[in-house]
């Protein structure tokens, strides 16, 4: 069985080699779910089977091109793990760049994520990909 961090460090390994599969198993079979829809455009909690976690993760990298995955803080406490970060994705329809800082929060029990909230900057991600403005 994975320690939390040790499940930390999978988890984050599989997300920089796109690996969507391999974060699901990483996954309980219910996962308590707060993220936003991989075009940072609206919210969808709640509870998630893996396959559930792995079709959102097949959606994000058919969407999103990951070119930058840069850790810059990992918290643990027990069960309980923190990780800040910044991500540069490339939205593969259009070329278009999306620099956005995150912080996500897993809480393992028995090596397997229970429960995984990612905070990314949804505005960033929804201008790259056309679901927002920004005015000059």
């Amino acid at each position: 069985m994975l320690s939390t961090v040790e499940v930390v460090q999978v988890f984050l390994a599989r997300l920089a080699a796109q690996d969507a599969p391999g974060i699901a198993r990483l996954c309980a079979p219910t996962v308590e779910w707060e993220a936003p829809d991989p075009n940072g455009a609206r919210w969808a909690p709640g509870p998630r089977t893996r396959r559930e976690v792995e079709s959102q993760f097949l959606t994000l990298f058919a969407t999103f091109g990951l070119e930058q995955l840069s850790v810059r803080q990992v918290i643990v406490d027990g069960g309980d793990a923190a990780v800040v970060g910044w991500a540069r994705w490339r939205v593969l329809a259009t070329g278009e760049q999306a620099d956005a800082r995150f912080a996500a929060v897993l809480s393992v029990h028995l090596g397997e994520i229970e429960q995984y909230w990612q905070m990314p900057d949804t505005l960033a991600v929804a201008v790259a990909t056309g679901a927002a403005r920004t005015e000059a």
